[in-house]
């Protein structure tokens, strides 16, 4: 994975990040908190980046979209239909019985991608799968702020305000029930402490503060987000299978996709090779970093 790890910073180094490419000897020299006996190489940047909180950021967005003319239905959708030729959507009905005709239709549904293409009679390779979010405090805290640190094991933590945050999936990570949020407390204590208090000794002494579980939208085709119109039924465009980096990436792919609704096409970025075409075509481009 060290070769995956300079591979990604050399094409994020030309693209201008600030990503460094770091020997175990330099982390430890700018983190001496850690346990670095089994690491090669890391990758880390302090140029421009940070943590930012989805609920607020998504809030701001819509009411930026709503100034805009944007409207707001809160309903659900439960079936489409199309045209006899079945090359287009051209209504949703919603659970109220309300029909909305439509031109387009954005698939950004998240873990419940699958269910919304089903109504289109399209097939996406996208089901939900769980993760697990654990906030906590440590008897004695860190000396300096904790980067985002994705363990070898899967388990990633970082500096959460005055408390810490990890993550991670199951050992066992088989799709689940859509309203599956159930929590397996024995994740906590039989893997991730264990990683924390191995990866960083001060975490030996710690107190869960609060957890819970949520769902990945994850592609089972290749890690990596699925946008753009579908193949044959034209008016129904993707923005789904992201796999744990849609908050990452949605102000890219929201930019693409409303250029692509806009324009007809791309123009700030080309997001072509996320297309459909590729899942039909049986042609992997696979993301790497999957935690």
């Amino acid at each position: 994975f060290a070769a995956t790890l300079k591979e990604g910073q050399e094409i994020q180094a030309k693209l201008g990040a600030g990503t460094k490419h770091m020997t175990a000897e330099e982390i430890k020299a700018d983190y001496p908190f850690y346990n670095l006996d089994d690491i090669l190489v890391g990758n880390h940047n302090l140029i421009d980046e940070g943590y930012f909180d989805g609920n607020t950021l998504f809030d701001w967005w819509k009411r930026s979209a709503r100034e805009r003319g944007v409207e707001y239905l809160t309903n659900e959708v439960v079936a489409m239909t199309k045209s006899s030729d079945g090359s287009k959507v051209e209504s949703v009905t919603l659970a109220s019985g309300e029909v909305v005709t439509c031109g387009t239709v954005v698939n950004c549904s998240g873990p419940r991608a699958a269910l919304t293409a089903a109504m289109a009679g399209v097939d996406i390779p996208v089901e939900p799968r769980k993760r697990y979010t654990f906030i906590f405090d440590a008897e004695t805290p860190l000396d300096r702020d904790l980067p985002l640190t994705i363990d070898p094991s899967g388990v990633h933590m970082r500096s959460e305000g005055t408390y810490y945050l990890a993550g991670c999936p199951p050992d066992d990570d088989p799709a689940v029930d859509f309203d599956d949020f159930v929590q397996d407390h024995s994740i906590w204590e039989e893997k991730v402490w264990p990683v924390l208090a191995t990866r960083i000794p001060a975490f030996e002494r710690i107190k869960l503060i609060n957890s819970w579980a949520g769902h990945y939208a994850y592609n089972t085709f290749d890690q990596n987000a699925i946008v753009g119109p579908h193949t044959k039924v034209t008016n129904f465009i993707f923005v789904n299978g992201f796999s744990g980096h849609g908050f990452q990436q949605s102000p890219a792919m929201g930019r693409g996709v409303s250029e692509l609704l806009t324009y007809g096409e791309y123009r700030t970025l080309d997001l072509s090779a996320f297309g459909y075409e590729r899942i039909e075509k049986g042609e992997k481009f696979p993301e790497k970093a999957i935690i």
